[in-house]
């Protein structure tokens, strides 16, 4: 009998002692495995990474500011974190931040092994709530870059003459202090002009402080400073994409903006009060299968005429190209085609300030050539169709297109 008792004492203390160094050796890996995964995206050169175990699920954060193009950015990413396993029991859901303000986020619900696909949406799931004030790795705070920003024009309002050309290059210094808040200051130098002399100087670019929201799906900036189009003064605009059933393709946006009359003569800035009243409200639906953005607005222009804009853009994986037409109601109808082309290098690390191209040529060409009807003004020098697109379904394309 004593035998009996002393081989089960012995069988329990061995099995004991197994399972014991088996749960610690299983914790120590993913005790590791948090730190790997949040220590790999910071050696790639992602940004503000950070990693924490919520009750239902791992939420990893990150921002790409790494690879120029938003899809590269976070097919990469996504690839480097599906090294790791997925924690037990738990969904994991990655959300991918712009200057610390989520825009998407990916999810692979409990059971689901790497390697499936992801359900990508703007959804942030309750998870997200009580995590997303941890401290960051990597911190992008008063990082900047020099960004060289190309500017091509081209008017056609001459009998005698097909185009005339105009070609800047204008530097401008970005930094970004606090969450969601970036600052831009930028001078124009002119290389090749033939739209007059108040394009001959040495000038003052966007010198603006711009602030970005999220409140639930709601998406908010608001901007103030000196903009394009000769204007300065203020602007808040919103973007609220659905989310469920058969409106998740579908998303409303508008703006308000308050600007004034803004000249730089001899590096002498000639401003007018900041009087005129524009706005801008409109609809856009998108195309999954051809990764297509159709949109149509109505807006009130800077010469105070008001008109409607259809836009219909296709996002390829470095590039978007689209086509508009405008009617307002001076019985101007006005159209042409817009694109945005990644420039090289397709990656760029960031240590403290990187001097860079800017990370799109964009250019828009108007038929009509309209010299003051129908315009509108931009509030950022990067604001074009390809960089601001975290739409889910081009995301989710971009990590499938290997």
């Amino acid at each position: 009998m004593n035998g009996i008792k002393k081989s089960i004492y012995n069988v329990f203390y061995k099995t004991s002692g197994v399972c014991f160094i088996l749960f610690c050796t299983i914790d120590f890996l993913y005790a590791q495995g948090t730190d790997d995964v949040v220590n790999a995206l910071v050696n790639a050169g992602y940004e503000n990474v950070s990693r924490e175990i919520g009750e239902t699920e791992e939420v990893i954060m990150f921002e790409n500011t790494l690879w120029r193009a938003n899809g590269d950015g976070i097919r990469e990413a996504i690839k480097l974190i599906e090294l790791y396993p997925v924690t037990p029991g738990k969904g994991r859901r990655v959300v991918v931040l712009r200057n610390k303000v989520p825009q998407v986020s990916l999810l692979l619900r409990p059971g689901e092994a790497a390697g499936t696909e992801w359900n990508v949406s703007y959804e942030l799931g309750d998870s997200w709530k009580k995590v997303h004030d941890k401290k960051f790795a990597n911190n992008s705070r008063w990082k900047a870059d020099l960004v060289f920003y190309p500017q091509f024009s081209l008017r056609n309002q001459k009998f005698h003459k097909i185009y005339d050309v105009l070609f800047n290059i204008a530097p401008a210094l970005e930094l970004a202090p606090f969450r969601g808040t970036k600052i831009t200051g930028q001078v124009i130098i002119p290389v090749f002009n033939e739209f007059g002399g108040l394009y001959d100087d040495v000038r003052p670019g966007y010198i603006t402080v711009q602030q970005n929201f999220r409140v639930e799906n709601v998406f908010l900036q608001a901007t103030v400073g000196n903009f394009n189009q000769n204007r300065w003064g203020m602007d808040l605009s919103f973007f609220r994409p659905f989310t469920k059933g058969w409106l998740q393709y579908f998303a409303i946006k508008g703006g308000v903006g308050l600007t004034g009359s803004s000249y730089f003569i001899d590096w002498n800035w000639h401003y007018g009060p900041t009087k005129l009243f524009t706005w801008n409200v409109g609809g856009s639906y998108y195309n999954p299968r051809y990764n297509v953005l159709c949109e149509v607005r109505v807006e009130k222009f800077l010469a105070g005429d008001i008109g409607v804009r259809a836009d219909m853009t296709r996002h390829f994986k470095r590039a978007s190209i689209g086509f508009y037409v405008m009617k307002n109601d001076y019985d101007n109808l006005d159209g042409g085609f817009h694109f945005s082309i990644l420039i090289p290098p397709m990656k760029y690390k960031r240590k403290r300030v990187r001097v860079t191209p800017a990370k799109y040529f964009n250019m828009e060409y108007k038929a009509a050539g309209l010299f003051f009807n129908g315009k509108s003004y931009k509030t950022n020098p990067g604001q074009n169709k390809a960089e601001e697109n975290f739409n889910p379904y081009y995301i989710k394309s971009q990590i499938q297109n290997n």
